[in-house]
């Protein structure tokens, strides 16, 4: 297996990052199951008990960059631990809307700086110079991940919903 990048969370798990691919659907699928309600909430910013079909489709099916952050094993294979997506935003050249998502159990740690500085290498070679990202406003740790990929050039709060828009570096 070819990772994109390889580091040690803060209590001393060894992880890696690759492209998402088609095998890894059934395993991300079933590790939604895993997250807390609360995790499920703020990624979605609502209720979510489970993945509908349309959000499938948008997670595996859709045009864009996917990378997971894996525990890699030797003997069996890597398990997933999180996922970063950049989905390109219709009508809008070279931006893309990013997401992220770790375990209950790593968050916290470092996964999610790993997976978005993987992801943000990848747009970088796939032309995307934005990133753009909706969030609770009260939900600081994507915006402090968002913000980190590059310069911020929006970021706006209305309704407790934050917006905002990065230019990569």
């Amino acid at each position: 297996m070819t990772y994109l990048s390889e580091g040690v969370l803060s209590h001393g798990l060894r992880v890696a990052v690759r492209p998402m691919s088609p095998d890894d659907r059934a395993e991300l699928q079933a590790g939604f199951q895993q997250l807390s309600e609360d995790t499920k909430y703020r990624r979605f910013m609502c209720s979510k008990p489970r993945l509908t079909s349309a959000d499938a489709h948008l997670l595996f099916d859709c045009e864009g960059l996917a990378v997971v952050l894996v525990w890699p094993r030797t003997s069996c294979d890597d398990v997933v631990l999180g996922i970063a997506h950049a989905i390109p935003v219709p009508g809008q050249p070279g931006t893309a809307e990013f997401c992220v998502v770790v375990a209950d159990e790593i968050q916290g740690r470092g996964a999610g700086h790993l997976l978005t500085d993987a992801l943000v290498q990848q747009a970088r070679l796939e032309g995307i110079e934005y990133l753009t990202g909706y969030m609770f406003a009260s939900n600081k740790a994507p915006a402090r991940l968002l913000a980190g990929a590059g310069e911020v050039i929006e970021d706006r709060i209305e309704a407790g919903a934050r917006e905002m828009k990065v230019r990569i570096s």
